[in-house]
C-alpha cells in the first residue's frame, strides 16, 4: 500500500510538474515570431487609378470598412459615407477577444511607419510588423497582387488618424492555440499577380467570391478556435455572433442544392437586387451596404459563379436564431 501511495505521488507530482512546463511554454511561445521574408520589390505607387480602385475594394467587394471602424459607425457607413479605418471593432471568441487596428497612416497608433512589403506580408502571409503571426481573421492570402498594391495606396492617401486601440486580449486557451495552431500562411506563390479579365465571367466572379469578398470565408463551416475550415465549401451553418445576447446568424448553404441552397431558384436580377438593397436584419454581421456599394457587374459575375458549385445538401435551418 505505501509503495502504490509512493508511486502515486511520484505520477501526480510528474503530471503537475508537465502542467507547469507546459503554462510556462504556453505564456512565452503565444508570442512567438516567424522568419518570413519580406518581398521588398513590392513598391506601392499612389496613382489616382490605384487609389480609386483601392477605395473601391476597401468600402466594397473587400469590406474593409467593416473591420476597421466601430460598430457604432456602422449606421454611417451604411448610409454611404467613407469613414476613416481607424480600427475599434472587436470579435469577442471562446479564445478571448479580438481587436482591429488602425488602418490610417498615423505614424505611431497606425500604419504609417510600416513598409509597403510588411503591409503585403500581413496580407499574403498571415504575420504582422513584429513577426508575429496574426489570428486569421483576414482572407485575403490569394487577392491579388494588383488588388493589393491598390489597397494600400488607399489607405497610405487617407490622412492620419491618431486613435490607439487595445491589443488583442487571448485567455489561456488563447494562448494556447496561438502557441502550437496558429502560424504563418504560405499561399504566397499560387497568388494571382492581377485579377482575372472581366471578360472571364465566371474566372472573374471565382476570384471575387474567393479572394476578396470572403464569401466562402463566412459560408463555410469553420472552427472557431482556429479558424480552419471544417465543412464543405459554400454549404453555410456558420453561426456568427448577434449583438443580442443567446442569439446567432447562421449563414445560408450557397451552393445550388435543389433543396437546401438558398440560391436554388434565384434569377440573376434577383441575386443582385438583394445584394443593392443592403441590410435586412439590424444586428447582421454580413456587411450588406459595403456588397451594396459594388458595381453590378461584380454581382453578377459572383453570381455566375456559385452556379458552377456542386450542389451540397445541408440544411442549415433559419438564419436567425438561438445559439445552440
Amino acid at each position: 500500500m505505501k509503495a502504490f501511495l509512493k508511486w502515486g505521488l511520484y505520477v501526480v507530482s510528474a503530471l503537475l510538474l508537465l502542467i507547469a512546463v507546459l503554462l510556462i511554454y504556453i505564456q512565452n511561445a503565444w508570442k512567438r515570431t516567424f522568419d518570413v521574408p519580406l518581398d521588398e520589390t513590392f513598391q506601392v505607387v499612389l496613382t489616382p487609378e490605384a487609389i480609386e480602385n483601392g477605395r473601391y475594394l476597401v468600402y466594397g467587394p473587400a469590406h474593409c470598412a467593416y473591420c476597421h471602424t466601430a460598430k457604432e459607425l456602422w449606421p454611417v457607413l451604411d448610409a454611404g459615407e467613407y469613414v476613416p479605418l481607424s480600427g475599434g471593432y472587436y470579435w469577442d471568441f471562446e479564445i478571448g477577444r479580438i481587436t482591429s487596428p488602425n488602418l490610417t497612416p498615423h505614424e505611431r497608433t497606425g500604419i504609417g511607419s510600416f513598409s509597403d512589403a510588411e503591409l503585403k506580408r500581413a496580407l499574403r502571409s498571415n504575420v504582422s510588423k513584429k513577426g508575429r503571426a496574426l489570428f486569421p481573421l483576414m482572407d485575403f492570402h490569394l487577392m491579388s497582387d494588383q488588388d493589393m498594391h491598390d489597397i494600400i495606396a488607399y489607405l497610405r492617401s487617407q490622412p492620419p488618424i491618431e486613435n490607439e486601440v487595445p491589443d488583442n486580449s487571448f485567455n489561456l486557451l488563447g494562448k494556447a492555440i496561438m502557441s502550437f495552431g496558429i502560424g504563418p500562411v504560405d499561399w504566397g506563390m499560387h497568388a494571382p499577380r492581377y485579377r482575372p479579365s472581366e471578360l472571364d465571367v465566371i474566372e472573374y466572379g471565382g476570384y471575387l467570391a474567393n479572394n476578396v469578398t470572403a464569401c466562402m470565408a463566412c459560408h463555410t463551416m469553420r472552427d472557431l478556435k482556429d479558424g480552419s475550415y471544417i465543412g464543405e465549401r459554400y454549404a453555410g451553418g456558420f453561426p456568427m455572433v448577434s449583438s443580442t445576447p443567446g442569439m446567432v446568424y447562421v449563414t445560408p448553404n450557397l451552393t445550388p442544392d435543389p433543396e437546401t441552397g438558398i440560391m436554388h431558384g434565384w434569377t440573376e436580377d434577383a441575386f443582385v437586387a438583394r445584394f443593392l438593397a443592403g441590410r435586412v436584419y439590424p444586428d447582421s454581421p454580413m456587411p450588406w451596404a459595403a456588397y451594396a456599394r459594388m458595381k453590378e457587374e461584380d454581382l453578377r459575375a459572383i453570381y455566375a459563379y456559385l452556379q458552377t458549385l456542386a450542389p451540397v445538401r445541408n440544411d442549415t435551418g433559419p438564419i436567425y436564431t438561438e445559439a445552440k
